[in-house]
Formats: C-alpha cells, sequence, structure tokens
C-alpha cells in the first residue's frame, strides 16, 4: 500500500506561567522573564499521522474519526490554567516543548493515532515547538529532540536597480533544535535568542541598504544570500543547535535555509 501523511490542524486556549515552586519569584524572573507571569494564549496544534493508505477508502484514518480523536484529547487541557489545573504539570513547566510532549504522549496512548509522524505547537504567532520521532528509534516512545521556532519582523532595503533602492519587508523564523532541558522544560533560552538575534541582526540591519554593507560585495541581495549571511550571524545559538532559518517576504515567497 502507499504510504502517506495526514494533519489536522485545532485551536485551543490555555493559561499558564513558566514557574518552578521550589524558586523564589525572583529566581523565576530571571530564567523565565515575562513569561513567569500569568497569562493566556491561542494555542494552534498541527497533529499529522503517518500510514498506509485504505486502498478502498483512500484514506489513512477516517478525517471524521480523527477530528473526534483531537478534539477529545484536547477537551482536556481547552480554557484550564496548566499549572494548576493539569497534573502533568505538577512537575513540568509549561513550556510549548513540555506540552507538545504531553500531546504527543497522550496520542501515542491512542491505537488510531499511534503512528504520528509530528506535532507542531504555536504559542502565539510568534513561537512554536516541533516533535519528530527519533530516527535512530522510530518505535521510541519519546522523540529525543524538539525544535524550537521563534519569529522576528525584519525590514531592509536593496537596491533594486542603478537609480533605485526598495523596502523589503520579511520575516524572519529561527529555528534551534535541541533536548528539552529537565528543569526549565525549554530547547534554548528564549531570552537569550531573542538577545542574539537583536543584537547580531536587527541592530545591524534593520532599516539599513543592505546592498552596501560588504558581506554583499559583489553579489545581489537575493532571499539566498541574505540567509546565507544571517546564518553566519547566529551560527553560535546558546545552548542549542541552529536548524534552519526560514525567510518569507511581502510577496509570500518563502525561503528555507539550513547552512
Amino acid at each position: 500500500m502507499t504510504r502517506s501523511t495526514l494533519t489536522k490542524r485545532i485551536e485551543f486556549s490555555a493559561s499558564h506561567r513558566y514557574f518552578k515552586p521550589e524558586w523564589d519569584e525572583e529566581r523565576n524572573r530571571r530564567v523565565f522573564g515575562p513569561c513567569s507571569q500569568e497569562h493566556g494564549h491561542n494555542y494552534l496544534l498541527e497533529v499529522t499521522l503517518g500510514g498506509q493508505v485504505d486502498p478502498v477508502t483512500g484514506m489513512i484514518i477516517n478525517l471524521y474519526d480523527l477530528k473526534h480523536i483531537v478534539t477529545d484529547v484536547l477537551e482536556e487541557f481547552d480554557h484550564k490554567h496548566l499549572n494548576f489545573d493539569m497534573p502533568y504539570f505538577e512537575r513540568l513547566v509549561p513550556t510549548p516543548e513540555n506540552l507538545a510532549l504531553v500531546l504527543w504522549r497522550k496520542f501515542r496512548e491512542r491505537p488510531e493515532t499511534r503512528d504520528i509522524a509530528s506535532i507542531r505547537l504555536c504559542e502565539g504567532e510568534n513561537l512554536w515547538a516541533e516533535l519528530y520521532p527519533d530516527p535512530a528509534s522510530p518505535d521510541k516512545a519519546d522523540p529525543a529532540e524538539a525544535l524550537l521556532t521563534r519569529r522576528y519582523a525584519l525590514t531592509v532595503k536593496r537596491k533594486a536597480d542603478a537609480s533605485h533602492v526598495e523596502t523589503w519587508p520579511l520575516s524572519l523564523d529561527v529555528t534551534v533544535r535541541g533536548q528539552i532541558d529537565p528543569v526549565t522544560g525549554r530547547v534554548t533560552d528564549i531570552m537569550a535568542l531573542d538577545k542574539r538575534v537583536k543584537e547580531r541582526i536587527l541592530d545591524h540591519l534593520q532599516e539599513t541598504n543592505v546592498s552596501e554593507h560588504p558581506e554583499f560585495a559583489g553579489r545581489p541581495v537575493t532571499l539566498s544570500t541574505l540567509a546565507q549571511v544571517l546564518w553566519s550571524r547566529l551560527t553560535d545559538v546558546v545552548d542549542a543547535r541552529l536548524e534552519r532559518l526560514r525567510l518569507t517576504d511581502h510577496h509570500d515567497l518563502t525561503l528555507d535555509y539550513s547552512g
């Protein structure tokens, strides 16, 4: 039979704080920043299943059944306070990485969704976590690592021709890979990543004519060449590995780059 994947997207809402009760308020603020305060999110969950396409139905799983399963799993979390209402987070900080891992386990418990190919959990529009099976041990219950992506707004200028400089608004998605820290529940320190991107990219390139930067001497400014420059500025991401950069321009043209 032919193998394929099927993805279901669904939204739910929950509140939380990044907080460890054994730490005092000052230490929680220092480690987790503003996320240590009470706040809520409209989460977007994408669950992708892999499997054989049934030759009779033409489906991996009945779409109605999949919707029912995903809705049933999320009903436990929807409109809840993750720290106070959910036993899963008595010891875990409810970061997107840890919440995605809890949901991964919930789907793996069900025979219909045991062959899970990925989970993508968006905590708002600018931060999301992704989980995939460990390629070395695909039958292992938990993924060995997680991916975390942070989105930034970047607007630069570039020479369109000999007499015209155009403004070029972009979104920059920075994806890092690593193990979920058992203490903080994070793949990387988001505040440190924000600081690194600000200091090495935004402070230097935002609203500037990048065609005049030495890094672009003798070559055109394209999504590809810009991604190469950005990658070189971010290779030493704190306590994680830089996995991918994604640039999207105002024409919805997208480039993925891994150096």
